[in-house]
C-alpha cells in the first residue's frame, strides 16, 4: 500500500497534516481565548453590579443623611441641641403672665445635670441627654392661664415635659377673680449633645 504512496502525494499529505495541525492548534487557541474574553466579560458584568450596588446605597445613604440632618438642624434651631438657652424660658415666662395678668408667677430652675446611660434607650447611647428641673408656683384666675404658659413655653428654645402638675381653687368668703387658683408644676428640660462634646466640656472646666 505504501509501494503506492509517490512522492508528491507524501508531500501532499505532509501539508495536509501540517494544515491540520496548525488549524487545530489556532482553534484551540482560539476557544481559549474566547473563554478567557467570556470570563472578563462575567468579571465586567460582576463589576458594574457591585459599582451599581455602592452607587444606589451612596444615593440612598445620602438621602438618609439629608432627612436626619434636616430633623437634626430643625433640633438645633428650636434650641434642644446644645447649651440651654433658659433667658429664652424666663422672658416667656414674663410675657405670658403679664400678658394674661396672672397675679404671681414664681419660678426656679435645677442645676443641669446629665442622665445616665443605663437609662436611656440603646438607640441613644453615645448621646449626653442632659436634664433640668424648673418649678412653677403659680397664681391665676383660672386653670386656662396655666394652659396658656404652657402653651407659651413650647414655643421657647428648648424641649420640656411636665412631670408633675397640682392645681388647686383657693377657698375665699371675697371672690377675688384675680387670684382664685393656685399651681405647683415640675417642667423636665432636655437637651443633647455628642459623648465627644460633652467629655470636651468636662475636660475643659
Amino acid at each position: 500500500m505504501f509501494k503506492k504512496l509517490t512522492p508528491s502525494l507524501i508531500r501532499s499529505l505532509s501539508v495536509f497534516g501540517i494544515a491540520l495541525l496548525i488549524s487545530t492548534v489556532a482553534l484551540s487557541i482560539s476557544y481559549v481565548y474566547m473563554d478567557g474574553i467570556q470570563h472578563e466579560q462575567q468579571s465586567a458584568r460582576n463589576s458594574m453590579r457591585i459599582w451599581q450596588n455602592k452607587i444606589n446605597s451612596s444615593v440612598e445613604s445620602n438621602q438618609i443623611i439629608d432627612e436626619f440632618e434636616n430633623n437634626f438642624l430643625k433640633l438645633v434651631n428650636q434650641g434642644v441641641v446644645g447649651a440651654e438657652d433658659r433667658l429664652s424660658w424666663f422672658e416667656t415666662i414674663q410675657n405670658t403672665a403679664k400678658k394674661r395678668g396672672m397675679p404671681s408667677v414664681k419660678y426656679s430652675i435645677s442645676t443641669q445635670e446629665v442622665l445616665k446611660e443605663a437609662n436611656l434607650k440603646r438607640e441613644y447611647r453615645g448621646i449626653d441627654v442632659f436634664k433640668s428641673v424648673m418649678t412653677l408656683d403659680i397664681k391665676m384666675a383660672h386653670e386656662g392661664d396655666l394652659f396658656a404658659l404652657l402653651n407659651d413655653l413650647r414655643k421657647a428654645d428648648g424641649l420640656f415635659s411636665v412631670d408633675r402638675c397640682d392645681i388647686e381653687k383657693v377657698s375665699k368668703k371675697n371672690v377675688d377673680t384675680e387670684n382664685n387658683m393656685k399651681a405647683y408644676c415640675e417642667l423636665a428640660w432636655y437637651t443633647f449633645r455628642s459623648t465627644r462634646a460633652g467629655k470636651e466640656n468636662k475636660n475643659a472646666s
